[in-house]
């Protein structure tokens, strides 16, 4: 055992937080764990393990600087010193070699790799040395800083966190060795598996199971008791407060319609979805964990589009207007109003008002309204028709002219929101493969595809799922790609699929709301200043760059991603610690 610590690597303390072990009991022995997880070592793991003679125990320990000293002093002292002797039935038993339990019953300690952290079934381990996906479990007082140091190492970390008590678990995508160079180097891993909780487990359940998750979660998530919450208020197709999780969060008369004559249930079921992901995001990752769940913002719902048939294209303005005014008769607050609905008939517009757009952007500036005041609003970019698409690469398509941002989300005042996807796993099996990779343009979304003259657009982008591409065009939507939200039937199903610009939008609202909250005294253009200016592109997004980009090559990017993707500890950063001037001002 001594010969196998010291061929053991050194730890340069400024360099490494530790090592990685593996280590192998003799066979048909146990290890002594205690003493694998004492002070300088963390015992992750322990599994028996078929050997020719019977079966050994596998134990993955995280040791450092200090552990490996400690290792090596209990061999020394099995070397060099007995414990004192000692009576038994009156006779003398002689001492044994101290660390005997220890030392004895290990056969080997080697450096650890991959395969010595990973809980998923064998089968699963990624077999090529290629880019794939995989979850990082981390301890929680680890993970900011694996977080921002694991891209020097290649390794992209998703946005999603999995919150448990004694692990934060995130989505990574790296291949192998840049994987293992990202471990070793950072440390504070307790894990790795394959992702395989998506909305399509939930979605599948039956009936009854699916109330039970519902009661589940519902169980363990307070809603704020906040005298002056921060509200999203949803322009759509109305929302349903049969369903559990929204109840709490949407009074009956916070329930409103455009017009007086139409009813205020959710018949369409948009709405309802929109509501679950402004309250929760997407409800997969909060159902998989089991930490305490708390929901900060409340919901207002403005029926802005009929039951039946569309408004006529000439009143769009108009009807977004009523139903502004509507909801703001119940009085000042803080509201981010939030429009998932675009139209294809102005199109192509190339970027200039119309009738729509500018009606918007006058509501947000304060100009239009029965109340002169100045408004949040966040409009979603549009989808694409992915009958459309082909063979060849989705991007192309997404940046044809045929597909530009949809009215009204071109207004200059309002934050237009696109979609990325970081949702790349399907099941092992599947005659198909997604079509966007991780941390790239969602398949659905829109862009941007006219001059410098007029605002860039999107402002950010957020997560809005992905397609399966088969043998044969066209993509198509799938389960394991998609987000998963409330449905408007709830008790006859609980949970429904949600993707597109469309989920993207009450994301960021979800986002926005909480941010505003945390600063209410703001004023709306500074909230949105904030968001939009936290936002950065993700590593594969720059991979479209050259290796020396000039300014013209910066444009692509801008007319597809806007800013890039949000982060919310940087907003909340800027205006607290951060050195970032605030001006408020006319």
């Amino acid at each position: 055992m001594l010969q196998a610590i010291d061929a053991l690597p050194d730890i340069p303390a400024a360099e490494l937080p530790g090592v990685y072990l593996e280590v192998r009991s003799r066979v048909d022995e146990r290890l002594k764990k205690d003493s694998l997880d004492a002070s300088g070592l963390m015992l992750l793991r322990i599994e028996d393990a078929p050997v020719p003679g019977g079966a050994e125990e596998r134990a993955t320990v995280f040791a450092t600087a200090k552990g490996i000293e400690k290792l090596r002093k209990k061999v020394e002292q099995f070397r060099t010193e007995d414990t004192p002797d000692r009576e038994k039935d009156g006779e003398i038993v002689p001492g044994r070699p101290k660390n005997a339990d220890l030392v004895q019953s290990v056969a080997a300690i080697t450096e650890a790799g991959l395969r010595a952290l990973w809980r998923s079934p064998p089968g699963k381990f990624p077999g090529a040395d290629v880019a794939t996906v995989w979850e990082v479990w981390l301890e929680p007082q680890m993970t900011e800083a694996f977080v921002a140091a694991a891209p020097n190492y290649g390794v992209i970390v998703g946005a999603d966190r999995l919150e448990f008590p004694e692990d934060t678990v995130v989505v990574v995508q790296a291949d192998r060795n840049q994987l293992a160079q990202a471990v070793r180097r950072l440390g504070g891993v307790r894990a790795l598996a394959a992702p395989t909780i998506t909305a399509d487990f939930f979605d599948g359940l039956p009936v009854a199971e699916q109330a039970h998750w519902v009661n589940e979660l519902a169980g363990r998530t307070t809603y704020t008791d906040n005298p002056d919450p921060g509200y999203v208020a949803l322009l759509d197709t109305g929302v349903s407060r049969a369903h559990p999780l929204i109840q709490p969060a949407l009074s009956v008369d916070d329930r409103h319609a455009a017009n007086p004559a139409w009813g205020l249930e959710d018949v369409k079921g948009h709405g309802t979805q929109m509501g679950g992901l402004a309250l929760f995001g997407d409800l997969t990752p909060k159902l998989h964990q089991g930490n305490p769940v708390s929901v900060v913002n409340r919901l207002e719902s403005v029926k802005l589009l009929p039951d039946a048939g569309m408004n006529p294209h000439h009143l769009l303005g108009a009807v977004t207007r009523q139903a502004i005014n509507a909801v703001e008769q119940v009085g000042p607050r803080r509201r981010t109003f939030t429009m998932t609905t675009t139209t294809g008939e102005d199109t192509p517009h190339d970027g200039a008002p119309t009738s729509w757009s500018t009606e918007v952007d006058q509501l947000a500036a304060g100009v239009s309204g029965e109340v002169k005041q100045q408004r949040l609003v966040l409009v979603s970019a549009g989808n694409t028709d992915n009958f459309t698409f082909g063979a060849g690469n989705y991007l192309d398509r997404c940046d044809h002219e045929d597909n530009e941002i949809e009215s009204p989300a071109q207004a200059w005042n309002v934050v237009s929101v696109g979609a990325f996807t970081e949702k790349t796993v399907l099941p092992n099996g599947e005659p198909a493969q997604a079509l966007a990779p991780f941390g790239d343009l969602s398949p659905a979304s829109r862009t941007a595809s006219w001059s410098s003259h007029w605002p860039n657009k999107p402002d950010v982008v957020l997560e809005g799922g992905n397609w399966a591409l088969s043998a044969m065009p066209p993509p198509m939507r799938h389960g394991w790609l998609s987000l998963l939200s409330t449905h408007h039937n709830y008790p006859v199903r609980s949970f429904t699929f949600t993707f597109d610009t469309s989920a993207a939008t009450a994301l960021a609202a979800k986002d926005v709301t909480e941010l505003w909250s945390d600063y209410p005294t703001l004023w709306p253009e500074t909230v949105r200043g904030l968001y939009v200016s936290s936002a950065r592109w993700t590593q594969q997004m720059r991979a479209h760059l050259p290796a020396q980009p000039n300014k013209g090559h910066y444009t692509p990017l801008f007319q597809r991603y806007g800013y890039g993707v949000p982060d919310m500890a940087r907003a909340r950063r800027s205006a607290s610690n951060a050195l970032t001037l605030i001006v408020e001002d006319r």
